[in-house]
C-alpha cells in the first residue's frame, strides 16, 4: 500500500476531483468516486477493486476504517479543507474511496428471471433509487439504453445505498442489440416484455408476472420511446386516484416490482 500526502490543490487532488465530477475522466481512467460507509462496505464485500482510500490527516479513523485501508492500492492523506471539498455531506465521511470500473456484465440467465430495462434514464437520484428497489425486490439484472446518466456518477452510487455493488447492470448500445437480447431471452424462456402505459387497459395486478418477465421503464420526461413500445408483449397501467395520472419514475418502478414480487411469492405460499 502506497501513502501519498496532499496538502494543497495540486494536480493529484484535481484528478481526484475530476474523477468525482467528470464523466469523461471516469471513463478515461476507469475509476469512480464513492462516499458512504454502506457503499464502501458493499464494494469490498462484492470484490470490487479499491484503487484508493482518501481521508484527512486530522481524522481519528474508526477501527472499521483502520481495518480496511490496507485493501487499497493507494492511501491519499489530505488536509481537512481538501476533504471538505471532496465530501458531499455536511457531516462528512471519515473515509472516501476511488474504485475501479469493472468490465460490462454478461447476461444473467437464472431459472425464472425478472429483468428491468431503463430507457434513457436522466435523473441520477432516480437511477440510484431504482437500483436499490431492484436489489430489494429480487430483480436478476438491470439493463439501460440510450443517452443516459453515468451509472458511475457519485450521486447514482449514493442513492443506491450500496445496492449498486450487488446488482448486475449492462448497457444496451443499440436497438439491434436489444432485439438480439430479446431473441435470446424468448428462445430460452418465452419471456414477456411488459411496459407501463397511461393508455393501457390491463391493470398492473392483472398481468401474470409469475413467468419470466422484462419490465421496460421509460424516460422521466418522455416515457418509453416508440421502438420499445413496438416490441412489448403487454402494456399495463398503475391505477391511481382520479386526477393523478403519473408517479415519479422511481416510485412507479418500485410499485411494479413490488407487484411482481408479490405474485411470485405466492408461488411458494400456495
Amino acid at each position: 500500500m502506497k501513502k501519498i500526502w496532499i496538502g494543497k490543490e495540486n494536480a493529484t487532488f484535481q484528478q481526484l476531483l475530476a474523477i468525482k465530477n467528470n464523466r469523461n475522466k471516469r471513463a478515461q481512467l476507469k475509476l469512480f468516486f464513492v462516499e458512504g460507509v454502506q457503499n464502501i462496505k458493499e464494494a469490498i464485500l462484492h470484490n470490487w477493486v479499491i484503487h484508493a482510500f482518501i481521508y484527512s490527516k486530522k481524522t481519528n479513523l474508526s477501527n472499521w476504517a483502520k481495518g480496511i485501508i490496507s485493501l487499497a492500492e493507494i492511501n491519499y492523506i489530505i488536509d481537512e479543507p481538501l476533504m471538505n471539498k471532496l465530501s458531499d455531506k455536511s457531516n462528512k465521511s471519515e473515509i472516501l474511496a476511488v474504485i475501479k470500473i469493472k468490465d460490462q456484465e454478461e447476461i444473467i440467465l437464472p431459472e425464472n428471471p425478472v429483468y428491468v430495462l431503463l430507457d434513457r434514464p436522466s435523473k441520477k437520484g432516480n437511477f440510484g433509487t431504482i437500483i436499490r428497489s431492484c436489489d430489494a425486490l429480487k430483480v436478476d439484472q438491470i439493463f439501460y439504453s440510450g443517452h443516459s446518466v453515468d451509472i458511475y456518477d457519485h450521486e447514482v452510487i449514493t442513492a443506491s445505498m450500496g445496492s449498486f455493488f450487488k446488482m448486475p447492470i449492462k448497457f444496451i448500445k443499440s436497438n439491434d442489440e436489444f432485439l438480439d437480447l430479446v431473441d435470446t431471452l424468448k428462445n430460452k424462456y418465452s419471456i414477456q416484455i411488459v411496459a407501463t402505459s397511461l393508455q393501457a387497459e390491463k391493470e398492473l395486478m392483472d398481468c401474470d408476472f409469475k413467468k419470466p418477465t422484462m419490465l421496460l421503464i421509460g424516460n422521466e420526461a418522455s416515457g418509453l420511446c416508440r421502438f420499445y413500445y413496438e416490441n412489448v408483449s403487454e402494456s399495463v397501467i398503475i391505477k391511481m386516484r382520479e386526477g393523478i395520472d403519473s408517479l415519479n419514475v422511481a416510485c412507479a418502478t418500485t410499485v411494479c416490482l413490488y407487484e411482481i414480487d408479490r405474485q411470485r411469492s405466492k408461488i411458494y405460499l400456495d
